[in-house]
């Protein structure tokens, strides 16, 4: 994996999933000459929604996330269309989506805690009750399209509202048969049918979210007399009881016909907050983000190293583009800000940080940055820059730019005509992060090796062994205690017969004297079987076991030795291919590729491990690559006949007259 793709203003660095409203990604955007922040990019591209519609939608809400201020509202800093997909792009958090959450919950088999699921609800009810309280001209602001897609819950147990400014558009689609099957069950029904919106619709959406929380089990369609026969039958999925009384009678004000429902979001919200603190419900977002973290807990550390390789990438294209950038001349005002931000950029956020390990404000570099900008602390201070949007301090070479851009800037969104800013071309941006990417490789590979290395000197030096074994006069060789004795047998039976057939000698029988007799009267030479071996001849081949075990038809390999291609060698097979699934983004994108996902074949034919090689096809096909890899089974590699290890080159093909 040595490139990056491009979406629009944002690389894609990593894809964190897709679901039924399209394709998530981790982004950095690209600014003039680096990257300017990291954010959540979701790309709206689901099937069965209508982009216009949504675009027009981001269009008529643009300067929502100016209006819209609480911590359980995730802040969009940009919105638009590529190629006609629109997207919306928020700060960063690591987690993952309500849906990801109780998929995984289902597979652990460890359902939500009832306290988890009313805490869920609650933030998500008092995110919309703020949306409610805020207008947005003459209009109260409300969602009207509340799935599990749109809730972003953080590792530390926050709770992030996504969506207000596409809920529109995307409402427009409710009742496509691809988008009603998808999500129709979390959406009102009057909605679905097509009715104007109302203040109640969002209650239906939340009471559909605590009830699928709740039960483990989706809710289901709603008939013309409610759903409360399904309440009365529902049982707690964590506890296996009967539904809490409070709980269940606030359900059956929720999933009910609209003339008989709860009237909006912010008396819905006191209700179950009145609910959870009459219930004792010790609900708290440390207790989830405990429960979070034993329930993705592996997920959770390959995050933390991926955000730390994509730190060191940062850091080497930062330090690549210093030079270039010092030699330009500052860029103007009007083209300080290519993204139409949909209100104003919150630098310097904890989260970033934390993820990234960038300093804080006090005690900045500006010295060091003047010096030369070169250095470990240098460096840092550019990652700080590019992480957090220039949070630290300016340096004097960017103070006169920035003084001159007046400070509505910032805030006021920029005309979609705008002219794309100049600098860095993305062939250099490439060139740069396919530097990074390329040792970032190479320090993998170094690992690997030295693993194959000690590998190697293991056999190595078991080899010398056995050969020494060989070689080894037979002499020196000690034989165990039972191997004496059994030789004592052998060399004593052997004596036995010799005397029987061999003629007794006219001197043997009075003969008074001590000394042996000459080699060339014992009559034991001439009259042996060549059956029956003697001690001297058995002894070597039992006094030598290590050299049998490899036999010189095997060369000196055994079984699930890791091997290279060579004489002898017949590399890997697959038998058995799983079904390719090609993604929705780079469908829509029109992506085709081949894709080469490199591949450890153990004895058994199975996938010990895969690993992206070659150029990356980006738009999720490299991640596809590999899962389909995973899935495939293989004769395993041979050498002499005997199974083995070996790495194998798999390419898989991404055409769109294929599928």
């Amino acid at each position: 994996m040595n490139t990056r793709d491009q979406f629009g203003n944002y690389l894609l660095l990593k894809r964190l999933g897709e679901d039924a409203l399209g394709e998530t990604y981790r982004a950095g955007r690209v600014g003039r000459q680096t990257l300017e922040r990291v954010v959540l990019l979701r790309v709206l591209n689901g099937q069965g929604f209508d982009p216009e519609r949504i675009a027009r939608a981001l269009q008529a809400r643009a300067g929502l996330a100016q209006a819209l201020k609480s911590p359980n509202i995730a802040h969009a800093v940009d919105v638009g269309q590529v190629r006609g997909v629109p997207y919306l792009a928020y700060d960063y958090a690591s987690g993952r989506t309500l849906g990801q959450l109780l998929e995984q919950a289902a597979r652990r088999n460890s359902p939500l805690p009832l306290d988890h699921a009313l805490l869920v609800a609650e933030r998500v009810a008092l995110a919309l009750a703020v949306a409610m309280e805020t207008r947005l001209g003459e209009e109260r602001v409300q969602h009207g399209f509340v799935t599990p897609s749109f809730v972003h819950v953080t590792n530390e147990g926050e709770l992030k509202l996504l969506g207000f400014e596409a809920s529109p558009g995307l409402r427009e689609s409710a009742a496509h048969p691809i988008v009603k099957q998808a999500v129709g069950r979390y959406l009102a029904p009057e909605t679905v049918a097509g009715q104007p919106a109302s203040r109640a619709d969002d209650v239906y959406s939340v009471g559909a979210l605590l009830f699928e929380m709740v039960t483990g089990q989706q809710v289901p369609l709603m008939p013309a007399s409610g759903l409360g026969t399904a309440l009365d039958s529902a049982t707690v999925a964590a506890e296996g009881g009967p539904l809490h009384p409070e709980v269940a009678a606030l359900l059956r004000r929720t999933l009910c016909p609209r003339d008989q429902r709860i009237p909006d979001i912010v008396t819905w919200h006191k209700t179950l907050a009145k609910t959870m603190s009459d219930g004792g419900f010790a609900a708290t977002t440390f207790n989830l983000a405990f429960f979070l973290h034993n329930l993705f807990r592996d997920e959770i550390d390959r995050e933390g190293r991926e955000l730390e390789s994509e730190k060191t990438q940062a850091t080497a294209i930062l330090a690549a583009a210093a030079p270039a950038r010092a030699a330009e001349p500052a860029p103007a005002a009007a083209a300080a800000s290519p993204i139409r931000e949909s209100g104003p950029v919150r630098e310097d956020t904890s989260v970033l940080r934390e993820a990234y390990g960038i300093p804080s404000k006090k005690g900045g570099n500006t010295g060091v940055l003047v010096a030369g900008g070169v250095g470990a602390l240098a460096i840092l201070g550019v990652v700080g820059w590019f992480v957090l949007g220039r949070g630290g301090e300016e340096s004097p070479a960017e103070a006169p730019a920035e003084a001159a851009a007046p400070v509505a800037a910032e805030t006021a969104p920029v005309p979609a005509a705008a002219p794309a800013p100049t600098g860095m071309t993305p062939e250099q941006i490439q060139a740069l992060i396919d530097q990074a990417l390329n040792q970032q490789k190479k320090q993998l590979e170094a690992g690997l090796k030295a693993q194959s290395d000690e590998q190697l000197k293991a056999l190595q030096s078991q080899l010398a062994e056995a050969q020494r074994m060989r070689s080894a006069p037979p002499a020196p060789v000690q034989p165990t205690a039972a191997r004496i004795e059994s030789l004592a047998d052998e060399s004593a039976t052997s004596r036995s017969q010799q005397a029987a057939q061999a003629p007794v000698p006219q001197a043997a029988a009075p003969a008074p004297q001590p000394a042996a007799p000459k080699p060339e009267e014992r009559p034991a030479p001439a009259t042996t079987t060549p059956t029956q071996p003697t001690p001297a001849q058995s002894a070597p081949a039992q006094q030598s076991p290590a050299p049998a075990a490899k036999t010189p038809e095997s060369g000196g390999v055994r079984q699930g030795d890791l091997i290279k291609p060579g004489v002898g060698v017949v590399p890997p097979r697959v038998v058995r291919k799983p079904g390719l699934a090609y993604p929705a983004l780079a469908k829509r994108m029109k992506r085709e590729a081949t894709v080469t996902v490199r591949v450890l074949v153990d004895e058994t034919g199975r996938p010990a491990e895969v690993q992206p090689a070659g150029a990356k096809a980006g738009f999720g096909l490299d991640e596809a690559a590999v899962e389909y890899a995973r899935g495939c089974l293989f004769e395993p590699a041979k050498k002499n006949g005997i199974k083995v290890k070996m790495w194998y080159d798999l390419k898989v093909s991404f055409t769109l007259g294929g599928g």
